[in-house]
């Protein structure tokens, strides 16, 4: 074994050795092992070890700072393991700088293997490139808590620094086990430099620093060393190696230090677990004060998607570890759900307030749409450091959550984007959306070579799902008031396969005249009758709101070419209370889709028809109406159909004939009255 003392400018900067040994891997499995030639062969890897590398064998140097390490209450258990001679398990979480090989990590496992040489170490990268606390908090069960680590390093100063998502993550680590050492490690990027060059600490890093004093935790400074470095002349942070002649080159980048620059980060941590071996005490239970950010990030979990959703038959569950696209991701994901087709949807409950998508972005992946309680949303972007976060609400945002990003350029990359919803319980549908992107737009004309040579791959739709995210816990969707229960949803597809089977028994005409909407459409039995000689179709589905015929148009109207569409829906939107302005919102959402998707179709929206049962909503029935007709009229090739007045007398009292026992919907005499006014509209 060769020791290489590297002395550079007159300073000692670290040793290292370089040796390729095989360590311990007592108490692994052999499904552990399989994991670690998997993940060691992909983007990110989770258990991992060091044979086969190359690592520099790191020693403490000369540099001191008194602040480059606090060691507050240490790392006991850890030391108490180490004592013993007992099995211990590392982990790292943290950005691309903990993802890396170089970076830091592989030098510090190899010094930690080589000082506690009669220790059995199992190390564990749930590092993940360009994510910050927040997917931390989501991930760190899976990733890390599942392998019942002794020592967690937790590095996210430059990615995400999220002081609520931090402390998130320190709660659930105690909370799952009081004996795990926690220790903070703060990486920086090229401006932070100077601020530890004129004696202060990065802003970030100080909000961490405020979150390791509360809790008692170990925290050491990487980049304290390499600052002093720069600032005495004999480092450069950015650049290349013929650039930095005479100097350590730092990074190329200026955030992802290279080899040199790793040795740096991970001398720091060696100095500082030798500063925390002097100073250590006994083994101890770490205690679990009040939160100070509140505890909203303690219930932050991800999920297996097939676990916890419901997937339509356009889904389908691939292996990554043998689709060559994917396989990079296996250490991420065993499997993801996947679709291609517009209008294929997975539905899930959960209690909590926020939810999001892990997933795959590539060339061929399209947009989705976001319904929760049965009700499409906009989404408002409220964040894009480090990640996207977005409010669910009915004003403000786009519909459309895109999963394409200029990342996407002939290549496939992991991502995730978080929507914060009203705390309570939900029903959350997500949906493959007919709305392309314009991908050239979102490449930039610098990145149009692939796209141009293969528009194909790009002009898909497809989404490649990993995780589910769940700031709450999942329930099942039957316990959920106010959206489409099971039983509902099972009569509806008995009721469109009945559809499609007398469609393949008697096809449609071209150019019918197609009749759409709930249960008062659905039981107008003499409809044919009613308009002799006109090729109309009835396809109404009884219980359904605007929504629903939204999510079930690739049942109900697209397989049709129709020269008209009579829409009725609306009436069961307000037995569920929904405001006359969300319902408009559906409305002109229905009416969207339908227009891109049927441009030569006449499309007449019947009003919202009084009843006896929705006296009591009168008020809001006629203004939904009012923004209705006030938008159709307002549309080219489009109609309102107002059965509403005709069904009341001079005296505005509702004809007790036209309504069944119910009082809800209607009889032959209300459907004459209906049928006078559709007459002067059919075609």
């Amino acid at each position: 074994m060769k020791m290489i003392q590297i002395r550079q400018l007159g300073t000692i900067i670290a040793g290292m050795v370089l040796m390729t040994v095989f360590p311990c891997v007592y108490g692994q499995s052999r499904a552990d092992l399989d994991k670690i030639a998997a993940s060691q062969a992909g983007a990110s890897p989770l258990v991992y070890t060091t044979a086969d590398k190359e690592i520099p064998l790191i020693q403490l140097g000369n540099y001191y700072d008194e602040k480059e390490c606090t060691v507050r209450k240490g790392l006991p258990n850890f030391y108490s393991k180490i004592k013993k001679e007992q099995e211990i398990t590392v982990a790292f979480i943290g950005g691309s700088i903990t993802q890396g090989d170089y970076c830091y990590r592989l030098q510090t496992t190899r010094y930690m293997e080589n000082t506690f040489s009669n220790t059995c170490f199992k190390w564990i990268n749930a590092g993940v490139s360009g994510t910050g606390t927040d997917l931390g908090a989501f991930r760190i069960r899976e990733q890390v808590l599942q392998y019942k680590p002794d020592l967690i390093f937790i590095e996210f100063a430059v990615n995400g620094g999220y002081p609520d998502g931090m402390e998130g993550m320190i709660r659930k680590i105690i909370k799952e086990n009081p004996h795990t050492d926690i220790c903070l490690i703060y990486t920086i990027y090229t401006n932070q430099a100077t601020v530890y060059q004129k004696g202060d600490v990065p802003q970030v890093i100080k909000r961490l620093e405020d979150i390791a004093t509360y809790y008692q935790l170990s925290s050491i400074h990487l980049g304290m060393e390499a600052a002093a470095l720069e600032k005495a002349g004999k480092l450069l942070w950015k650049g290349t190696k013929e650039v930095a002649v005479g100097k350590i080159l730092f990074s190329n980048d200026g955030v992802h230090p290279i080899t040199d620059g790793g040795n740096l980060y991970a001398s720091a941590i060696a100095r500082g677990l030798e500063k925390i071996r002097k100073e250590n005490s006994a083994s101890q239970v770490h205690m679990l004060p009040e939160p100070l950010f509140g505890s909203e990030w303690e219930e932050a979990e991800m999920y297996i998607p097939s676990q916890i959703a419901s997937f339509d038959n356009s889904w389908k569950e691939i292996n990554t570890s043998v689709t060559p696209s994917l396989k990079k991701f296996s250490g991420w994901f065993d499997t993801v759900m996947t679709s291609s087709k517009e209008g294929s949807s997975f539905s899930f409950g959960f209690e909590g307030d926020m939810i999001g998508l892990f997933d795959i972005g590539g060339p061929e992946v399209g947009q989705v749409e976001v319904l929760i309680d049965g009700k499409f949303v906009r989404l408002k972007e409220i964040s894009t450091k480090g990640f996207h976060l977005y409010e669910a609400n009915d004003r403000i945002g786009n519909y459309t959550l895109n999963r394409f990003n200029s990342w996407c350029n002939n290549r496939y990359r992991g991502q995730y984007d978080v929507i914060k919803l009203k705390k309570g319980i939900h029903q959350v549908t997500i949906r493959v959306s007919s709305e392309k992107a314009d991908k050239k737009k979102i490449l930039g004309n610098k990145q149009w070579e692939d796209i141009t040579a293969h528009p194909e791959k790009y002009d898909q739709s497809t989404i490649y799902l990993g995780r589910i995210l769940l700031r709450g816990k999942p329930i099942p969707c039957e316990r959920i008031k106010g959206v489409p229960k099971l039983p509902q949803q099972l009569k509806w597809e008995q009721k469109m396969k009945r559809y499609e089977k007398a469609d393949s028994i008697n096809p449609p005409a071209k150019d019918l005249i197609l009749f759409v909407g709930s249960s008062t459409m659905e039981n107008w039995k003499t409809l044919a009758d009613d308009f002799p000689g006109k090729p109309v179709l009835n396809r109404g589905v009884s219980g359904t709101k605007t929504i629903d015929l939204i999510n079930y148009k690739d049942r109900l109207i697209s397989p049709y070419h129709p020269k008209q569409i009579f829409v009725y829906e609306g009436d069961n939107d307000i037995g569920y209370q929904w405001t006359p302005d969300e319902i408009l919102e559906q409305i002109k959402r229905l009416f969207f889709i339908l227009r891109k998707e049927k441009p030569e179709a006449e499309i007449i929206f019947i009003s919202i028809k009084p009843s006896v049962r929705r006296l009591k909503d009168k008020e809001r029935i006629e203004q939904t109406n009012a923004l209705i007709k006030e938008f159709v009229e307002q549309q080219m090739n489009t109609a309102y159909a107002d059965v509403y007045n005709p069904m009341f007398t001079p005296k505005g009292e509702l004809f007790p004939e036209h309504y069944r026992e119910d009082g809800l919907h209607l009889t032959a005499e209300g459907y004459a009255v209906w049928k006078e006014v559709i007459s002067k509209y059919i075609k």
